[in-house]
């Protein structure tokens, strides 16, 4: 049987995952479904305790804080494969003769330019969960507590 403080723990992310799922969808950064897919959690029991790890693609970070203009060039064929999906994922077709391609390349090409503005849902969720799920924490606390000086 788990621990109350497990138990906590794994409900807090059960609920952050769906609150992120949630805001990703809100904010229309949700495409291709891929990020929102990948969000997970997992329970660690470490030698500082147990910790709770929440994981998705590595982009996520870029869709939450957003990303300045490139000053290297940046990236130039491993998005282009990725705008592609996303292009269709959004149903944008090119116009006026330009090809799902050329327009991947003008696409990244902007990307590196500019940059572009972040859509945050990460903290903002976290945020919200730990909000509601607080009481529910401090309660398990009381019985940790409670377990603990019964043991002694």
């Amino acid at each position: 049987m788990a621990q109350p403080l497990e138990k906590a723990l794994r409900r807090a992310g059960e609920l952050i995952v769906a609150q992120m799922r949630d805001t990703l969808k809100k904010n229309k950064s949700n495409a291709t479904g891929t990020l929102s897919e990948s969000i997970s959690y997992t329970v660690k029991d470490t030698e500082y305790g147990l910790k709770l790890l929440i994981g998705m693609e590595q982009y996520g970070g870029a869709v939450d804080g957003g990303r300045s203009r490139s000053r290297s060039g940046g990236p130039k064929q491993s998005w282009r494969q990725r705008i592609i999906q996303w292009m269709r994922a959004k149903n944008i077709t090119p116009r006026g003769g330009v090809s799902l391609e050329t327009a991947a390349f003008l696409i990244t090409r902007k990307i590196n330019e500019r940059g572009y503005k972040p859509k945050p849902f990460i903290d903002v969720s976290i945020e919200k969960v730990l909000k509601d799920v607080y009481t529910d924490i401090e309660d398990d606390m009381v019985v940790i507590i409670e377990e603990a000086l019964k043991a002694k």
